[in-house]
């Protein structure tokens, strides 16, 4: 029994080793570790600036208005610039006229002009028409008829003195003309910007421009506003040639008034008067066109409409011009002048009558 329990024993042991051993080696035997997973994490986006849609069409419309509006506005700023010299600007026979920064006319040498001229019509034309008052008057005494001697001395001396203040006379007339315009451009600025239709004058904002249609109604505006353009051109061509018709009608002057000495010449007097009037008082004339629609006040919110009143006040402003030569100086007045002077000189009564009884005692005999 003694030699039988440790066998027990040890045979006790060997199956309970037995026993324990597979679940010692389930649990000695290491379990793989999960592999983690990397969840994906959501990825930060750059985002770049958005490019707008990029239409050829609009892009062409808006280029070609962009255009137009530089041009608009150069032109505009150049109307402006000859205007108010033009327009505003005061005559000085003596000194200078500006018609802007393009042009400035050096009048220093209208009174050397006008020197030489008076001295050839006080010279030899003076004495010769001179001679011919005393002819036609001891004509007119010898077949008795009646003519004012004292008079005609009086008219004679008159001329004379006349002659010589003839530049001095149109230097105070043009004067007037200054003070004239001086005293409206006191009351109303005269200048483009004071126009009511011409402060909503030309394209706007040529960005807005999106389609065929607007691009075509800012093509319009600016050959209107090209036209009106021209019209200023026109109206400063008239200006320049009436600086030219006072330099011209200065330097005549004293041929003029010597002419008039003669019986009958007072008709060519008259009408180089009436031209230098009208010459001289055209700016004036303008000007008061020009202020009657700055106080119109005429304007309208569509553009096209405001350079149409800009392109009717400036086409008034070139027929006034014209509308005053053919009221008071037209043309066809100068020949009848000199018809009506060559007329009353030939058939000047004492003339005719001398002439008569010279040529019937030359058949007489």
């Amino acid at each position: 029994m003694r030699r039988t329990a440790p066998v027990a024993l040890a045979i006790a042991l060997m199956l309970a080793f037995a026993a324990a051993a597979p679940a010692l080696a389930a649990t000695a035997t290491p379990t793989p570790l999960p592999t983690p997973t990397v969840s994906p994490t959501p990825t930060t986006q750059i985002q770049l600036p958005s490019l707008p849609s990029l239409d050829p069409q609009k892009l062409i419309y808006q280029t070609i208005a962009g255009i137009l509006y530089s041009m608009d506005r150069l032109l505009m700023t150049e109307m402006e610039k000859l205007w108010n010299p033009m327009v505003t600007g005061t005559d000085d026979l003596n000194g200078s006229t500006n018609f802007g920064q393009a042009l400035v006319v050096d009048n220093s040498h209208l009174h050397s002009m006008w020197g030489i001229s008076f001295g050839i019509a006080t010279g030899s034309l003076l004495v010769l028409l001179f001679t011919l008052s005393v002819v036609l008057w001891m004509l007119g005494s010898a077949v008795g008829g009646q003519h004012a001697l004292a008079r005609n001395i009086v008219y004679f001396f008159a001329t004379v003195i006349l002659m010589a203040g003839s530049f001095f006379l149109i230097t105070q007339l043009i004067d007037v003309d200054n003070a004239l315009v001086s005293m409206i451009n006191g009351r109303v600025t005269i200048e483009l910007r004071s126009l009511p239709a011409y402060q909503n004058l030309g394209l706007k904002d040529p960005s807005t421009i999106q389609a065929a249609d607007q691009l075509l109604q800012a093509i319009s505006l600016f050959l209107i506003g090209l036209f009106i353009g021209l019209e200023l051109i026109f109206l400063f061509v008239i200006y320049f040639i009436r600086l030219i018709l006072i330099w011209v009608l200065v330097v005549l002057a004293p041929f003029v008034l010597a002419v008039g000495i003669l019986p009958g010449a007072r008709g060519i007097v008259v009408y180089w008067a009436r031209l230098l009037i009208v010459t001289v008082f055209l700016k004036f004339v303008n000007v008061l066109v020009f202020m009657t629609f700055v106080l119109m006040g005429a304007t309208s919110a569509a553009g096209l409409f405001n350079e149409l009143l800009v392109l009717t006040m400036l086409l008034f402003m070139i027929l006034v011009p014209g509308t005053l030569f053919r009221a008071m100086a037209e043309p066809h007045l100068a020949i009848a002048s000199a018809q009506e002077t060559w007329s009353r000189t030939t058939h000047y009564t004492p003339l005719r009558v001398a002439g008569g009884q010279l040529w019937n005692r030359i058949r007489g005999r």
